[in-house]
């Protein structure tokens, strides 16, 4: 084997370890789900510029340089949250610079392999200065980051998942994220049961079709919809409920629907919360970190079932 199939070997084999070991070390601070494989295709993309070095023309090397760190990052955490995204490729450009700087310089610094280049890593005085200006940058990015980072951390400590079961047909459970809404004060008007804020596209394919009927009736066009419900389906008015609410000039209804049972899940445990279920047009993350908004009751012993 020649020289240069050695070195070659040698880089893509040293490449594809710090691909992955970033890569790696980015699920774990994202709490992003890991697969071997996954990553694996991800370090095997990551030597596309390696070759292109040796084998291609400047530009290309430079163009790929910029966009197969994209690809590595959808190949080995694909979602489709660009908030999410993002952070995943803006940590594995942190990470790579200053795990890959620190091993670049050590491998040169320790004469392994004679050097870098054959030729031991050395500064000139008059350039030293590039180390503290890209060292305090590095430091800027990376703090800037993890307090990125913070708010899905808090986040974390307030969301929690959700199952509900609206009943009556298949599929008629779904099974999303809560927020906890310190702010969300409804109630169920005629049980007084807490109201859990539900996105209508997340349930639309667990509500019973004689609800979904009644939801395709316009009936926020009427001042009060009770009468309307009794008038088209009486067989309705244990399931459905209309919540009002104060928008800034007018008073409104949200549409509830009293759910079969609700589970809530908190630290490995599930118990049965009662709830009603009020559904809403809106999306409540931008983000898709959650499809639903908690009563604070919900989370105290007087929501247990």
């Amino acid at each position: 084997m020649s020289a240069a199939e050695t070195y070659l070997d040698l880089v893509i084999l040293i490449n594809g370890g710090m691909d992955a070991l970033v890569l790696v070390l980015l699920g774990k601070l994202l709490h992003l789900p890991s697969r071997p494989m996954r990553i694996i295709t991800a370090a095997l993309v990551g030597e596309i510029p390696v070759l292109l070095a040796c084998y291609s023309i400047s530009p290309w090397t430079t163009i790929s340089k910029w966009l197969i760190p994209f690809l590595m990052v959808i190949v080995a955490y694909p979602t489709k949250r660009p908030g999410t995204f993002l952070k995943a490729l803006v940590g594995f450009w942190l990470l790579s610079a200053g795990l890959g700087g620190f091993m670049y310089g050590l491998w040169g610094w320790t004469k392994f392999d004679d050097g870098l280049e054959k030729e031991n890593l050395i500064l000139i005085v008059h350039d030293l200065w590039v180390l503290p200006l890209g060292a305090l940058l590095w430091w800027l990015l990376q703090n800037f980051w993890q307090r990125w980072q913070e708010r899905k951390a808090m986040l974390e400590r307030t969301i929690y998942d959700l199952e509900i079961c609206f009943g009556g047909e298949e599929n008629g459970t779904v099974h999303i994220k809560a927020l906890l809404d310190t702010g969300n004060d409804l109630r169920d008007p005629l049980t007084g049961s807490p109201v859990i804020l539900l996105e209508e596209e997340a349930a639309a394919k667990a509500i019973p079709a004689s609800v979904k009927a009644f939801m395709d009736i316009p009936w926020k066009d009427c001042p009060d919809p009770w009468p309307l419900l009794w008038k088209l389906n009486p067989n309705l008015i244990k399931r459905l409920v209309f919540i009002p609410f104060q928008t800034i000039d007018a008073k409104s209804w949200l549409l509830g629907i009293r759910p079969e049972h609700v589970t809530f899940c908190e630290s490995k445990e599930s118990r049965q919360i009662h709830a009603t279920v009020a559904l809403v047009k809106q999306v409540l993350s931008l983000e898709g970190e959650y499809q639903a908004l908690l009563h604070p009751e919900h989370v105290q012993k007087g929501g247990d079932g």
